[in-house]
C-alpha cells in the first residue's frame, strides 16, 4: 500500500492530495492541521472539492493563519499582507447567494517575530458573522428539505410507495433523499455550530486556539463524507439495475402448460364456451430486490357466441415474511393502480369479504374506476394473489347494483377455487 501511494506521489510531481478531512471555515483546527503537516514536510498549496493538496518540501515548523473574506484580494493587498511576514498559501472560493466566501490561507515561519493576523479578537468575530447567517439559512433549508422528502415517504397518502419499497424494492429513491438529507443536516449542523462556537470565543476577547485538536472532529467528517460518497454511488448504479429488471422473464402460454404458483385458469372459471381460437395468453415471471417472487399470468379469449372479449389476468406474488405481505395487503387495498410486469392494473375502490378460506380477500365491482373489470385481492399468510377479470359478454355495468351484484357471484365462484390452490 506505501508502495502505491508513493508511486503516485511521483506521477503528481511532487504533490501529495489528502482527503478534505474538515469544513474549511473550521478555522482553528485546520491552522492547526497545517501546521502538524508542515512538521512532516508537506505545505498546504491548494484545494479541490475532496482534497487538500500539499506540496513536499524541507519540514520545519510553520505557523498557519485562515482569513475569510467576501472578495478576492487585489495583488497590491496580497503584497501588504506578505510584507507584515504573512505569505499566501493558498486560497479556496465557494460561490455565494450574492457574494463569494473567499477562504485565504497564509503562512509564516513559527520562529518569525511577526504580530498576529488578527489582533483583536471582536473585530474577527464580525469577519465571521455573514458566514454564520450563510450556514444558519442552511440549516433552515435543510430542514425544510427534510420535512417535505419524510412527509412524503411516510403520509398515509403514499400506499404505492410502501407497496413497492416492501414487494419490488424498486423504487428506493425517496429513502435515498431522507438519508442524503439527513447527511446534509449533519454537515449544514456541524459547519453551523463550528462557527457559532468560533464566534462566541472570539466575542469574548479570546482569541482562536491555534493549536487545537482536529482528530476526533476529523474522523466524524470522514464518515458523513464517506457516506455521501455512497449514496451517490448508489443513485448513480441504481438506475442501472432497476433498467435490467433483475432475474425476470417472459414467454408466450401454451393452452397445455402448467404453472407452480397459485393461480385459476380461465377455462376452469370461465362458464361457457370459447371461439375457435381458443385462449391465448403470456406468463412473466421475476425475482425482486425485496426477496419477493412475482408471477403474473395473462389469459384471453373469445367467448364462442357473441364472440365478446374475455380476459383474465392473475398476479402472484410470494413475499420472505408474513410481516411484510400483511403490511404490502394493506396497502394495496389503498392502492388505485398496481404497476405489475405486464402493465398497469387498475384496482378500483375494493371491499373487505368475509371469508374463513385465507387470511384476508377484498373485492372490486367493474366500473370506470377499473376498467370495467372484476377485482378480488386475496392474502394467505406470505402470499398475494391478485385477479382481474374482464367478461365483455355482459357490456359495461352502468348500473352499480348489478355490478355489485356481478361482484359478488365472481367472489363466489373464484374463491374457494384460489384457496385450494393456495392450499396446494
Amino acid at each position: 500500500m506505501l508502495d502505491r501511494v508513493e508511486a503516485w506521489e511521483k506521477e503528481e510531481d511532487g504533490y501529495v492530495r489528502k482527503w478534505k478531512p474538515d469544513d474549511l471555515c473550521d478555522l482553528d483546527r485546520n491552522e492547526s492541521w497545517f501546521s502538524d503537516m508542515a512538521e512532516k514536510g508537506l505545505f498546504v498549496d491548494h484545494f479541490t472539492t475532496w482534497f487538500a493538496w500539499f506540496k513536499r518540501g524541507t519540514p520545519q515548523k510553520t505557523r498557519y493563519r485562515m482569513d475569510i473574506l467576501s472578495r478576492a484580494l487585489t495583488e497590491d493587498e496580497l503584497a501588504l499582507y506578505d510584507s507584515c511576514g504573512w505569505h499566501f498559501a493558498a486560497l479556496h472560493t465557494e460561490e455565494g447567494f450574492r457574494k463569494d466566501i473567499c477562504y485565504y490561507v497564509f503562512q509564516t515561519d513559527e520562529n518569525a517575530g511577526v504580530p498576529e493576523l488578527h489582533t483583536d479578537p471582536v473585530e474577527q468575530a464580525k469577519s465571521l458573522k455573514r458566514l454564520h447567517g450563510k450556514f444558519r439559512r442552511d440549516v433552515f433549508l435543510t430542514l425544510v428539505l427534510l420535512a417535505v422528502v419524510f412527509w412524503d415517504v411516510i403520509t398515509t397518502g403514499r400506499p404505492d410507495l410502501r407497496f413497492e419499497l416492501l414487494v419490488t424494492g424498486e423504487k428506493p429513491f425517496r429513502i435515498y433523499w431522507v438519508l442524503f438529507g439527513l447527511l446534509e443536516m449533519v454537515n449544514s449542523l456541524r459547519s453551523w455550530l463550528n462557527i457559532r462556537r468560533l464566534r462566541r470565543r472570539l466575542t469574548g476577547g479570546e482569541p482562536l486556539d491555534h493549536h487545537a485538536d482536529y482528530r476526533k472532529a476529523h474522523r466524524q467528517y470522514v464518515v458523513t463524507s464517506v457516506l455521501r460518497i455512497l449514496l451517490m454511488v448508489w443513485a448513480l448504479t441504481m438506475p442501472f439495475f432497476l433498467g435490467i429488471r433483475i432475474i425476470s422473464s417472459s414467454h408466450v402460454l401454451p393452452v397445455s402448460e402448467t404453472v407452480d404458483f397459485p393461480v385459476v385458469r380461465l377455462e376452469k372459471f370461465y362458464d361457457g364456451t370459447f371461439a375457435e381460437n381458443g385462449v391465448s395468453g403470456e406468463l412473466y415471471h421475476k425475482w425482486t430486490m425485496a426477496g419477493a417472487e412475482i408471477d403474473e399470468l395473462r389469459e384471453r379469449a373469445n367467448e364462442a357466441e357473441a364472440n365478446s372479449i374475455l380476459e383474465l389476468r392473475t398476479v402472484s406474488i410470494r413475499l420472505p415474511f408474513v410481516w411484510t405481505a400483511e403490511q404490502a395487503f394493506a396497502s394495496l387495498t389503498e392502492m388505485e393502480m398496481y404497476d405489475g410486469l405486464d402493465g398497469y392494473y387498475r384496482i378500483g375502490e375494493t371491499v373487505p369479504v368475509e371469508t374463513s378460506l385465507v387470511d384476508e380477500a377484498w373485492a372490486a365491482a367493474p366500473s370506470e374506476d377499473n376498467w370495467n373489470q372484476f377485482v378480488l385481492l386475496v392474502r394467505d399468510g406470505r402470499q398475494i394473489v391478485m385477479t382481474f377479470y374482464l367478461d365483455r359478454t355482459n357490456g359495461d355495468f352502468d348500473d352499480p347494483a348489478e355490478a355489485e351484484v356481478f361482484r359478488d357471484r365472481c367472489t363466489e365462484r373464484l374463491l374457494p377455487k384460489l384457496a385450494q390452490k393456495l392450499e396446494d
